[in-house]
């Protein structure tokens, strides 16, 4: 309690702050000309920056991005986007393809199944300084998902879109899962002022409870349709963005996590060293 809020009570200020690096020598005009010279562009950063040649500040020490921290933060964004796309292609297929058309079922079932699997995928890698939040956070969707498995045993089933649509009580079986979506969001909106991402945190349990309770009587399934479709657009946004923003701040400061794995008595000792001084 009082030992996490002592560590992470400097972190807005300091966490992934630049060090100041030496004036960079001026390339001579053969290394320019050698392509054997120059290091090779990792593709899946070039909408975003990467930063593995810069020294961070953090709060217990000086830290780098290596590339497994790249990896780490390749794999937590395409997980959204998998699981953005995935879902989003849900709603026209439930919407707009009647429901005795072959293979419809099949179709949603696998969009549904890749888009849990892009988020798990994302949950499994996202970078959160508290670990109970983290874990609270799997726990839900892990709830989700197996009460996806529960609805697919449920008699009358076609898919589990399809089976949520047609009745709204299940929202309580799959919901968790919308949840930990939810809460993602509002990390993501807190952390860096992301407006599509706090729009997704407000959109997902609006959409849910407006299914849930069937709030607009007959004119429920327009409405849901459209709300259907700003959810899909706003996590599909969200999702897009995080590939322009800098991999440093998806890694957070790097020395928290490092003096987290420590022993209780190391972390006092540095905890007590830096109040000495």
């Amino acid at each position: 309690g009082t030992l996490r809020m002592a560590v992470l009570r400097g972190l807005a200020t300091k966490a992934g702050a630049p060090a100041r690096r030496p004036p960079r020598r001026r390339p001579s005009p053969s290394s320019l000309s050698s392509p054997s010279s120059r290091p090779p562009a990792d593709f899946r950063f070039r909408l975003g920056s990467s930063t593995r040649e810069r020294v961070f500040e953090g709060q217990f020490g000086a830290w780098r991005v290596e590339k497994e921290d790249e990896d780490e933060v390749f794999a937590y964004r395409l997980g959204l986007n998998v699981c953005a796309a995935s879902f989003g292609l849900l709603i026209p297929a439930s919407l707009l393809a009647p429901a005795s058309l072959p293979g419809r079922d099949a179709v949603l079932n696998a969009a549904y199944t890749v888009g849990s699997l892009g988020f798990g995928t994302s949950l499994y890698f996202i970078h959160i300084y508290i670990t109970p939040a983290k874990r609270f956070l799997q726990g839900l969707f892990l709830a989700g998902a197996l009460g996806s498995l529960f609805v697919l045993s449920r008699d009358g089933f076609g898919s589990v879109p399809g089976y949520v649509v047609e009745h709204p009580g299940s929202v309580w079986f799959v919901g968790p899962l919308f949840a930990s979506i939810t809460g993602v969001g509002f990390k993501e909106g807190v952390c860096y002022q992301k407006r599509e991402a706090f729009a997704l945190a407000a959109l997902t349990p609006l959409l849910l409870l407006t299914h849930l309770t069937r709030a607009f009587g007959e004119n429920s399934p327009a409405v849901e349709a459209g709300l259907c479709s700003i959810w899909s657009a706003t996590f599909l946004s969200f999702a897009l963005s995080k590939w322009s923003q800098p991999v440093h701040e998806d890694i957070g400061d790097k020395s928290v996590f490092t003096f987290m794995k420590l022993p209780e008595k190391e972390q006092q000792r540095i905890l007590k060293s830096r109040n000495e001084l």
